[in-house]
């Protein structure tokens, strides 16, 4: 089972196109699927031997419910942690913004800006910095 795209407040699934959210989506599939795959039906045998022998067709079922179970809860509780957050449409503005900024790059003869170090950083903060205490310092002598 994967997890689906969002519903709108009517029960339809939103169609998204964002690359991101499609891989979201797809991240949180395969999370879901290594957990409930971990879940397996030996493990359960060993906890309830006397089921695994007496009826093992119905501990069988029982597993396939119980999997079933946590795989169906986990995806609707991720659903509603997707609708909550609003990631369909934030994932897809992202896209749109990456987009813009990638053809703005293309398109645009401007030079980019110049890397600057921290050292330059600092040393540009601390010559305002010097400059307005010998002014205050300058001051304070012609009084």
């Amino acid at each position: 089972m994967e997890i689906e795209a969002p519903e709108t407040p009517a029960g339809e699934t939103q169609s998204v196109d964002s690359v991101r959210y499609h891989k979201l989506l797809s991240v949180l599939d395969r999370s879901l699927s290594a957990v409930v795959d971990t879940f397996k039906l030996e493990d359960l045998s060993t906890v309830f031997p006397d089921l695994a022998r007496e009826i093992p067709a119905k501990l069988a079922d029982s597993h396939e419910q119980i999997s079933t179970y946590i795989r169906n809860s986990a995806n609707s509780d991720f659903q509603a942690i997707l609708m909550q957050y609003e990631m369909a449409e934030k994932l897809a503005s992202l896209d749109g913004l990456v987009k813009e900024a990638a053809e703005r790059k293309l398109a645009s003869e401007e030079r980019p800006i110049p890397s600057l170090s921290p050292e330059s950083i600092n040393r540009n903060r601390s010559v305002a910095i010097k400059r307005a205490e010998l002014a205050r310092l300058k001051a304070r002598l012609e009084q």
